[in-house]
């Protein structure tokens, strides 16, 4: 799923990434959260990018990471639910 951006770098992605992410509730977060560790492992951001955009220090973004991570996970459950 690389991204193909082409009016904005991927700085500036972030950056509204960041700022949608920060007014997003409850399942938006969530997925959100999956999409943003989709494009970090595809390579179109770089771990110091989004801590750039979250304005963090390294091991602030190591935790938030990890909460991220819990929220991808939840949110993927979620998606592959379904009834019996």
């Amino acid at each position: 799923m690389a991204l193909n951006l082409r009016h904005q770098t991927p700085a500036q992605f972030a950056a509204r990434f960041r700022a949608r992410f920060k007014s997003a509730s409850k399942a938006e977060a969530c997925r959100l959260a999956a999409r943003v560790l989709d494009h970090l492992e595809a390579g179109d951001f770089t771990d110091l990018q989004l801590r750039n955009a979250f304005g963090l220090t390294a091991g602030q973004w190591t935790t938030l990471k990890a909460k991220l991570t819990t929220m991808r996970t939840n949110h993927n459950a979620v998606q592959a639910a379904v009834g019996e």
